[in-house]
């Protein structure tokens, strides 16, 4: 990060509404922070900064939902600042768009190539995904789990990841371009092999469910790594699925911790947990079966799509578990960013069914929630 020296200057500042018109002006100290941009009396959330250009000795922030602020006069800081403000809005909009994670990331210099537009962008390999934080543009991330192929382009000096919805092509890398393959590789290798290592099997992926048709040992898999209190529901879990061949079971490592954890009968390595995908003829059923202390959920939609969707937000729960009151985009709702603008978030919200939560009734709220279905 930045150091206080750099992210600090003397500016003039003016903030525009959406019709252009000047709320505020003046000058004043500016200071890039950690969850903002201060100059003056002015501030503006950098999960609120949907654009940052940076031009003609001035730094021009679109304002969500409307409106701008433009920072200028910044002498011979103009270029320091600059950086310092474009370091710290990618910060937080990593973390707005729910794709951060629990270790450090290995940075890399390059760009996206594929999917359209090329952009510029930092590249972050963490442990459990890949983030990109294009120059201009959203942030996204691509898990390890999802990616099924992973191509060197040497020519290039581009790497391809091959995933369900399609190649993210990621280039101008120069002389990193071997050390972000090997990177993105040694750490996909390495997830799998801790999977396979828990499980068995070599058939898992993080965040991906196997579905029953695929892996005969599904059943045992799916006790052995349950928490008693939810092995004791896999029973009526596993009596409305349609087709019983179609239940999913898999393993995720989790993102957002949970102080409260439900160990199952074999011990999961810190941070994962195991999960069970039901279909039930146009739902689909999670129920994590050991690790945190989540509820049941019941969607409406076909199950590998579901699937792609909790694997694309590494199945956070607390995004999807907001009322519509708690999900209003107010100000200080950390999780505006998201809800506004990740597709996967939005389509699983808009899916959700039911939110079961676990003890007496548990079962009965299940067999209703089902039988509502059209």
């Amino acid at each position: 990060m930045a150091t206080d020296e750099t992210r600090r200057a003397r500016a003039s500042f003016a903030l525009y509404d959406a019709a252009g018109r000047i709320e505020a002006s003046g000058e004043g100290d500016a200071e890039a922070g950690d969850e903002a941009l201060t100059v003056g009396p002015v501030a503006l959330d950098w999960l609120d900064a949907d654009g940052l250009l940076a031009a003609e000795h001035a730094l021009t922030l679109d304002r969500w939902p409307s409106g701008r602020l433009v920072v200028s006069k910044l002498g011979r800081r103009f270029d320091t600042f600059a950086a310092a403000v474009r370091e710290a809005r990618d910060r937080a909009r990593v973390s707005g768009f729910l794709a951060h994670g629990v270790d450090d990331p290995l940075p890399f210099g390059g760009a996206v190539l594929d999917p359209p537009p090329v952009r510029e962008a930092r590249l972050l390999a963490y442990a459990t995904h890949l983030t990109a934080v294009p120059r201009e543009g959203d942030p996204f991330q691509v898990p390890y789990g999802a990616v099924a192929g992973l191509r060197l382009d040497a020519d290039r000096h581009a790497v391809a990841l091959q995933t369900a919805d399609g190649e993210v092509v990621l280039g101008r890398l120069a002389r990193d371009t071997d050390a972000f393959h090997s990177a993105i590789r040694t750490a996909r290798d390495a997830q799998a092999r801790r999977l396979a290592d828990l499980s068995g099997e070599a058939v898992f992926a993080d965040g991906l469910g196997v579905a029953r048709s695929a892996l005969r040992r599904i059943d045992e898999l799916a006790r052995a790594f349950a928490a008693p209190e939810r092995e004791a529901g896999l029973p009526a879990l596993l009596g409305t699925a349609d087709p019983l061949e179609a239940v999913r079971f898999g393993f995720v490592e989790l993102l957002d911790l949970d102080e409260q954890l439900a160990p199952a009968a074999r011990e999961l390595p810190d941070h994962v947990a195991s999960f069970l995908l039901v279909p039930a003829r146009r739902l689909v059923i999670l129920e994590v079966l050991a690790g945190p202390s989540a509820a049941t959920y019941v969607f409406e939609g076909d199950i590998e799509e579901v699937n792609r969707d909790l694997q694309a937000v590494h199945f956070r729960r607390r995004p999807l578990s907001l009322s519509e009151k708690e999900a209003e985009l107010t100000p200080s709702n950390p999780y505006r960013l998201a809800l506004r603008k990740l597709p996967a978030l939005q389509r699983l919200r808009a899916a959700t069914r039911a939110r079961l939560n676990h003890g007496p009734g548990w079962e009965a709220a299940l067999a209703k929630s089902i039988g509502a279905a059209p």
